[in-house]
């Protein structure tokens, strides 16, 4: 039986941060999927598959933290890696 395909979700507010994420975890040859907004990725269903999220700490409305607060109350135990972008 063949193992699930991990996921790595990104979630950022700039583009160009999307797209270098994008690239960098697809030349690892792994499966990702970006967000814009911390509102667009809890929109999606919850993975039925092993994932880690790639987060930007200070995305505009929800934060980071905040998303990652909000996953926490709602059982998406994801884990998790922060970073902020450039400003």
């Amino acid at each position: 039986m063949r193992a699930p395909e991990a996921i790595v979700f990104g979630v950022d507010d700039d583009p160009s941060v999307r797209e270098a994420l994008r690239s960098l975890i697809r030349s690892a040859g792994l499966t990702v999927q970006t967000f814009a907004s911390a509102l667009e990725f809890l929109a999606r269903p919850p993975p039925d598959v092993p994932s880690c999220l790639v987060l930007d700490v200070r995305l505009p409305g929800l934060s980071g933290l905040d998303l990652q607060k909000r996953m926490a109350e709602i059982d998406i135990a994801t884990p998790i890696v922060f970073h902020h972008g450039p400003r």
